[in-house]
């Protein structure tokens, strides 16, 4: 298992890593699958807590296996969906529909399991996730990225928030006008978007390259959205 493999997008991985300076922090992996984040984070940064979820049961068994196989402690695991609120929808884990595992999806056509949804902030609310002061996150939900920021607006705007999340074509299939929902969510929340390197994006040129991505390219790159008022990380 992943004690034995090479870690999975080593330089994003290392650099929450670096990012997470204090113990006054968590670590929330949205669409966690085997533990290819979780794992080696929880394993250099032992005494924060991790919260992991996957509606993919065949994931979760995977990350049990590399819990027990790394004898982690800090790591705590949801079969939960994560968008803009509490609500059922389903979710297709069949690997014959998808290049791996990291490519299932939630839909809404009622393909594959129903499953439960719900978002980061009801999860504090009903005392699920217990926050600190930071709070790092990693989404990567094959184009329902939106539907979870939706959900995190009162986390956004309490904590001290730094989101990783990939940026890809799938997204854009998920929302109708999304450059104009996201253009608005990121001036309300006060957020700002930055590349690997820390260098400001702007939202406007993110949406113009992605559409300039050749059809067999589906990720544009990796980005990091962080709470204007909190940026000093």
């Amino acid at each position: 298992m992943i004690r034995n493999l090479k870690i999975w997008d080593e330089s994003m991985i290392y650099l929450i890593i670096k990012n997470i300076k204090e113990n006054n922090s968590i670590f929330i992996d949205i669409g966690c699958n085997y533990g290819a984040y979780s794992i080696p984070i929880s394993k250099i940064k032992n005494k924060i807590d991790v919260y992991c979820f996957d509606p993919s049961k065949k994931s979760l068994d995977k990350l049990v296996e590399n819990i027990k196989l790394n004898k982690i402690q800090n790591i705590k695991y949801f079969k939960i969906g994560i968008g803009e609120k509490e609500k059922y929808s389903f979710f297709d884990d069949n690997l014959k529909n998808y290049k791996n595992s990291g490519s299932y999806q939630i839909n809404d056509d009622k393909r594959g399991t129903r499953i439960q949804i719900n978002s980061i902030d009801n999860l504090i609310k009903k005392k699920i996730i217990y926050p600190k002061k930071k709070i790092f996150i990693k989404m990567d939900i094959e184009g329902y990225e939106f539907f979870a920021l939706q959900g995190l607006i009162k986390t956004i705007n309490k904590f001290n928030v730094m989101i990783f999340f990939e940026f890809s074509k799938k997204i854009l299939e998920n929302h109708e006008n999304l450059e104009t929902k996201m253009s608005k969510f990121i001036k309300d929340n006060n957020l700002i978007i930055y590349n690997s390197n820390f260098v400001e994006q702007k939202l406007e040129k993110l949406f113009s390259d992605i559409k300039k991505l050749k059809k067999d390219h589906e990720v544009l790159d990796n980005f990091i959205l962080v709470n204007d008022n909190n940026s000093n990380y």
